[in-house]
């Protein structure tokens, strides 16, 4: 039922939204049956990297190929900055909705429908019923119904309460997969904490369960959470949430989309790469940094060279912090495969006092996790670093109730904008050594521990990672999608390289070209067999494949490095020269591209 299940084409109208209502109300105006109408949140301008939030939506209604943007409820500094992007490079019509009355003009062939009430919540629910009837939605102040759609096709959509935008794009994707829509309710914050931190420690030595228990114990918890969920028999399940739900459903395939942060963006990058004349994912990369064994490395490269994929393998010594870095962000690649060790890592707690931008005076508590990359001058090491805040003030960072009651104004932006400038600007008062530094996520490379804190990948490609490591799904996973990922296969426990090996090496082979949900369930039952053992999750909408294209890939990988490198010394030409900082980070950046322009340029036709 699932197997035969394909990306649906895309409207070439988009909706960026911050009114989930009125998006909804324009949903009902816009969408056609089988086409899938993108819904983004709008760009949150008050964030401190406020550039890249509206970049992301540039760039996926630049892969959605849409050619009309309407803004709905967007501030007037969100609706600037975003039209201004869209229409840098090419004409894109901008409309701007702010109240019910701006969709009247546009639903003028729909005049004459029948119109759903609907309460003020469960929007999703709501959306979906009117779709699917042709009927325009209006909202009224009271609670809505109890309520879900069936299924048409097999498929259902379970998306938790409570983030009404993703309300909104989770009935979108539904409509346009023809799939049924459960909500179930929303899972407390700290709740979701501790069960993920519980399959963390799933397998570990300090754990007051032995494994079996532990799992059954988490498959229950989660049960409890999402209720008997009303999958068809042989179907299937895209779960919207915070937390990888499909554990407790082994019987079902089922991917994950998270409800927050971009999540419209997350299904475009999804949907679009799934299109007709899309290349697929014949440029590959391996790392294998020679830190566990790893014969799926060798299973893969015997496998995608035999479909004529591109291969490039980063092994031994060469899978280091910088080379792995530096291909993430910059190399335009479609499939990423990860051999290695993976975990919180040990690091430092430090205190900083320092007075912020309102003349308040802070003390903030951080643990922080760090990896050390090469550059080319042998004197000086790139540091990266992950931070995760224990107390401001000495309210912990953790406790939202206590934290809710505090004032933290710019307290956080103040600290980010200091560490950016250097250490001369902030130092620590106290420092300690920390076990683990919670959340931190470092991959083990060939030369130390890679911390992965990218704003992009793959030359601001959409690629899908398999990160075959232990506990690989933790913070990665969406971490990697909002960088842009379409799709990520992680771990949620410890796995050993024996199973590590056969799982993936039964996704590239025997079920290879079935959707990636579907070949990862089929995997895992074939390894697994009855046994309730399922460490790996994927994220990312359901219909999209492994694929290698019959296409000159060396050419297309050119042309790409080609074009970013002659953007990137745009870039330079038009940086303020007093900024050396910036100016340094370009032409590093630009160094890279030219090694591997000169590269591809040399390679035999």
């Amino acid at each position: 039922m699932f197997s035969g299940m394909k990306c649906p084409p895309i409207s070439e109208q988009f909706i960026f939204a911050d009114d989930a209502k009125l998006a909804a109300q324009l949903s009902c105006a816009l969408s056609s049956p089988g086409i899938y109408l993108p819904v983004c949140d709008g760009p949150r301008t008050q964030r401190p990297d406020n550039q890249f939030e509206v970049l992301r939506r540039h760039n996926a209604m630049g892969r959605a190929r849409a050619n009309v943007a309407f803004m709905v409820g967007l501030s007037d500094e969100a609706f600037s900055a975003l039209s201004q992007s869209l229409n840098s490079r090419r004409s894109v019509r901008c409309q701007r909705i702010t109240v019910s009355a701006d969709i009247v003009p546009l639903a003028q062939q729909n005049d004459g429908r029948e119109v759903l009430v609907w309460g003020r919540d469960r929007i999703a629910v709501g959306l979906l019923k009117a779709l699917r009837t042709g009927q325009d939605i209006r909202f009224e102040d009271r609670p809505s119904p109890y309520d879900w759609v069936t299924s048409k096709n097999g498929h259902l959509v379970v998306c938790e309460e409570g983030e009404e935008i993703s309300e909104v794009i989770a009935a979108n994707y539904a409509y346009a997969l023809d799939a049924g829509l459960l909500l179930i309710p929303k899972v407390d914050e700290d709740q979701a904490d501790d069960i993920l931190e519980a399959f963390y420690k799933f397998n570990d030595r300090d754990s007051d369960y032995a494994p079996a228990e532990a799992q059954r114990r988490l498959t229950q918890e989660l049960l409890n959470l999402c209720g008997s969920i009303p999958v068809p028999e042989g179907g299937s399940i895209t779960f919207i949430g915070k937390l990888p739900f499909g554990f407790a459903y082994p019987e079902h395939p089922s991917t994950h989309l998270f409800e927050y942060p971009d999540l419209g963006c997350a299904v475009v990058n999804g949907f679009a790469a799934e299109q007709p004349k899309e290349p697929g994912t014949g440029v590959v990369v391996l790392v294998d940094p020679g830190t566990t064994p790893a014969p799926e490395i060798q299973s893969a490269i015997d496998l995608l060279e035999h479909r004529r994929a591109f291969i490039r393998v980063y092994q031994g010594r060469s899978a280091n912090v910088r080379h792995v870095s530096e291909m993430l962000e910059h190399f335009p690649f479609d499939l990423l495969i990860i051999a290695t060790h993976c975990g919180d890592s040990s690091g430092y707690r430090w205190t900083y006092q320092f007075t912020d931008s309102e003349g308040l005076f802070r003390t903030l508590v951080v643990d922080l996790a760090v990896g050390f990359q090469r550059t080319d001058d042998p004197n000086i090491l790139k540091v990266g670093h992950y931070f995760r805040f224990i107390s401001l003030d000495g309210v912990d960072w953790t406790d939202r109730v206590a934290k809710s009651k505090m004032y933290v104004g710019n307290a956080i932006h103040d600290f980010n904008r200091l560490i950016d400038d250097g250490p001369s600007k902030l130092e620590p008062v106290t420092k300690e050594i920390v076990d683990r530094v919670v959340g931190s996520s470092a991959m083990m490379m060939s030369d130390s521990n890679f911390i992965f804190a990218h704003h992009s990948m793959a030359d601001v490609g959409t690629p899908i990672i398999i990160n075959n490591a232990c506990v690989s799904w933790h913070r990665l996973a969406s971490n990697m999608i909002y960088a842009g990922a379409r799709a990520y296969i992680g771990t949620l426990f410890p796995v050993t390289p024996i199973e590590a090996s056969e799982v993936i090496t039964k996704v590239l082979d025997t079920h290879w070209g079935k959707p990636l949900a579907v070949a990862l369930w089929s995997a895992q039952r074939d390894v697994y067999e009855s046994g309730q053992r399922r460490p790996y999750v994927v994220a990312g909408v359901f219909p999209q494949r492994l694929r290698v294209e019959p296409l000159d890939y060396p050419e297309r990988i050119r042309r790409r490095l080609g074009s970013s490198l002659a953007g990137w010394k745009k870039m330079l030409a038009g940086t303020d020269t007093s900024d050396a900082k910036r100016i340094n980070a370009v032409r590093d950046i630009i160094k890279i591209y030219e090694r591997e322009f000169e590269h591809f340029e040399k390679l035999p036709d």
